[in-house]
C-alpha cells in the first residue's frame, strides 16, 4: 500500500499531520487500566518506548541534515536502510510491530525529497500525539 503524502496540487495533505498522525499514535500507544490509580495508563510493555521513538525520529532528523549538506539522491540509500534497522529492532523486541510497520511503510514510500519532507512532518506530529497521549519522556 503506497502512502500518499500530497494532494492533487502537490501540497502536504493536512490530514497527514492531524487525523492520520493521531490515529498512528493511537496504534503505538497501548493503554491499560491501572486499578491502583483508578485510571488508564500507558502499557509500557506493549507501547513504543520514548527512547525508541526518539531514536528513530532523531535518525531521520540526522538524515535531514545530511540532505541539506549534500543532496537527496546521495542520502536516499541511507533513508532506505532505516527499513532494515526497523526490522532488526522489531525482531529484538525493542520496538512493537506497529512501530516497525509504520517505519517500513513510510520508508518504502519515500522516493523524492518532497516525500521525505512530508514524512518528517508526519513523524513529528506522531511524536507529539504520542507524548500527548501519555508516553513518558
Amino acid at each position: 500500500m503506497q502512502t500518499n503524502y500530497h494532494d492533487e496540487k502537490g501540497n502536504i495533505r493536512k490530514e497527514l499531520l492531524n487525523q492520520e498522525a493521531e490515529k498512528q499514535a493511537n496504534g503505538l500507544i497501548v493503554k491499560r487500566y491501572d486499578r491502583r490509580r483508578q485510571q488508564e495508563v500507558v502499557d509500557d510493555k506493549k507501547s513504543v518506548s520514548s527512547t525508541q521513538l526518539r531514536r528513530f525520529y532523531n535518525e531521520f532528523k540526522g538524515l535531514e541534515k545530511r540532505i541539506r549538506a549534500k543532496d537527496f539522491e546521495s542520502v536516499l540509500p541511507l533513508i532506505k536502510m532505516v527499513r532494515s534497522r526497523a526490522f532488526y529492532a522489531s525482531n529484538g523486541n525493542k520496538i512493537p510491530r506497529s512501530f516497525k510497520d509504520f517505519l517500513v511503510k513510510n520508508v518504502e514510500a519515500i522516493n523524492k525529497k518532497k516525500d521525505f519532507d512530508a514524512f518528517l512532518l508526519h513523524f513529528e506530529a506522531v511524536v507529539g500525539f504520542c507524548y500527548g497521549m501519555g508516553l513518558k519522556k
